[in-house]
């Protein structure tokens, strides 16, 4: 009999079906899960379980029919493991974990990643596609070169049908603008008059640099950021490895995402993250 769900505790074992090398040092995956999920939200998260070698929070770029996908940096030993995995090998996945971006209606939707951050931004930017509303849609990218921009062709390619606007940053200036995503989103803003929305996920230090600049535009009416870049052990609120000071919030279960309101709370965000010790350790 197949499982109705994937388990809190205890890894299900999956197949990999699909492997295929996104960009630089980063492989995306496509994983059938025996058991019945049809969808997961952006910014969701699972627990992914190389055997013999490591588990980890990854974020969720797709998931239709029970088939999951996911995009993977290379980072450390654990997700070096994963890309030497091809189609046939087992991994194991728990979850579904944590709380996901919510987008509203009737404001211009400002996404912006950079690295593993682009994997929930991917979902995210199809959700947004797909509710068929008339708000626009700015999809900011950057990365260090151009061998290191995720889903590049994708999200061009939907530039190209006018279902998004594709900002695109590398720092050496091989692809788009020569900067940071920072730069052209505070450009963005300065020229906008629309209510907007920011979405941001990747590096820690990079989104509060966003979060201080969207604070500037009265015209921006909320910011929601994935935590995800956290040590996080258990995933669901049992080990307090990733809760956040002084609020004691728990990345796995009241976030990953949080909005402005209770970013405005965390005096770590963006300054210290814990060690899988517990230390506290300078972004």
């Amino acid at each position: 009999m197949i499982k109705q769900t994937l388990s809190n505790d205890k890894p299900v074992m999956s197949v990999i079906v699909e492997k295929w090398e996104e960009c630089f040092e980063t492989y995306c995956y496509k994983i059938k899960l025996p058991v019945k999920i049809q969808s997961a939200k952006p910014g969701q998260f699972i627990m992914l379980w190389v055997p013999g070698e490591d588990e980890y929070p990854i974020g969720i770029a797709g998931l239709k029919d029970s088939i999951l996908e996911v995009g993977i940096a290379k980072m450390g030993p654990g997700t070096e493991a994963m890309h030497k995995k091809e189609v046939g090998d087992l991994v194991g996945i728990r979850g579904i974990y944590g709380k996901p971006f919510t987008p509203p209606e009737d404001v211009n939707h400002l996404l912006i990643g950079g690295g593993f951050g682009m994997t929930p931004l991917k979902l995210l930017t199809e959700v947004l596609i797909a509710n068929e509303n008339k708000q626009t849609i700015h999809v900011f990218e950057g990365a260090r070169s151009k061998n290191r921009l995720m889903y590049f062709e994708w999200l061009q390619d939907l530039h190209d049908q006018g279902k998004i606007n594709f900002h695109v940053c590398t720092d050496d200036g091989s692809q788009g603008y020569q900067g940071f995503p920072t730069v052209d989103l505070e450009k963005f803003l300065q020229e906008s008059e629309t209510s907007s929305v920011i979405y941001a996920a990747g590096p820690e230090k990079m989104m509060k640099v966003i979060f201080d600049i969207g604070k500037d535009y009265p015209k921006v009416v909320d910011m929601q950021m994935s935590l995800a870049d956290r040590y996080m052990r258990c995933g669901f609120g049992a080990c307090s490895y990733c809760a956040v000071d002084p609020t004691g919030w728990r990345i796995c279960v009241d976030g990953p995402v949080f909005n402005t309101e209770k970013l405005e709370q965390i005096s770590d965000f963006g300054v210290y993250k814990r060690l899988e010790t517990g230390e506290k350790k300078r972004i």
